[in-house]
């Protein structure tokens, strides 16, 4: 597997696509960071600051993205050009080819994050103020954020492994991250909504009245409501709603799911390659 590996990786170097992702996540980071920066500028006189915390973890948002676009093509390719029968030929086994694409593609995902880590830092260290999270919170976020990146990556993987079509593994990947973060807004939507509505009405001498608190028919509750924070924090797509937004109350916990995923879909993955026809 060490020559696959090594094969790969070289490949990795001479890809223009690889680089092509790594300046996105680099002009991604820096855009993140200068528009929290005028932000900060333009709403001085109000006391508005900007930390760079708020910043710094967007990249788990974005990874699902960017690897949604990566790992199929770069992997596609191997079908297209019959170098996954050529592997075979010469002697490498199946879960050797399979595992040296994942560590390939965890290590893209990673290379992404980064790339835009070192753009936020360049630019939000002389720019910004400092990280509001405590050294032991700030770890768990990073890890968790790159926890993340190698689910991605081994969904993505699993998916690359699989489809011998190119085109159509990309589709799959590109639509399963935006339908994973649509859920994840929704899901958002549902835990956040206000147990209680307030109404207001204008009285006869045009005073504002406010009325009872009615409940909210949109509010979940009991089993539906553990059942949501479940998927909300199990969820790929979630877990980047949470990063994003810097709303995860237990990154932990997130990096034991995305772990969890990683290793079923991994395994998963190898023992479907075993037995597909690559003819």
């Amino acid at each position: 597997m060490i020559k696959l590996l090594s094969a790969n990786l070289l490949r990795l170097k001479k890809s223009i696509l690889f680089w092509s992702c790594i300046i996105l996540m680099l002009l991604l980071g820096a855009g993140f960071t200068l528009q929290r920066y005028w932000e900060q500028v333009a709403y001085a006189e109000f006391g508005q600051l900007s930390y760079l915390d708020e910043v710094l973890f967007r990249h788990g948002l974005l990874i699902g993205i960017v690897a949604a676009v990566f790992v199929p093509m770069f992997f596609g390719m191997e079908y297209s050009d019959g170098a996954i029968r050529n592997k075979m030929v010469v002697g490498h086994s199946r879960l050797s080819i399979y595992f040296a694409n994942l560590i390939t593609a965890v290590v893209s995902s990673l290379a992404f994050c980064a790339a835009y880590i070192l753009a936020v830092l360049a630019l939000g260290v002389p720019l910004l103020n400092g990280i509001r999270l405590t050294p032991p919170q700030c770890a768990l976020f990073m890890l968790g954020t790159l926890a993340l990146a190698a689910a991605f990556s081994a969904l993505y993987t699993f998916v690359a492994m699989l489809c011998t079509r190119k085109a159509a593994s990309a589709v799959v990947c590109i639509l399963g991250v935006f339908l994973l973060l649509f859920a994840g807004i929704y899901i958002n939507s549902r835990l956040n909504a206000p147990e209680f509505l307030r109404e207001y009405s204008i009285a006869h001498d045009g005073q504002v009245v406010e009325e009872e608190p009615e409940p909210n028919p949109q509010y979940v509750r009991g089993t539906e409501r553990e059942v949501y924070q479940f998927l909300y924090d199990f969820l790929p797509g979630c877990q980047s709603i949470q990063y994003g937004d810097m709303s995860a109350e237990n990154p932990a916990l997130l990096a034991a799911y995305s772990l969890v995923i990683f290793a079923a879909s991994t395994g998963t993955g190898a023992a479907l390659f075993r037995r597909k026809d690559l003819k």
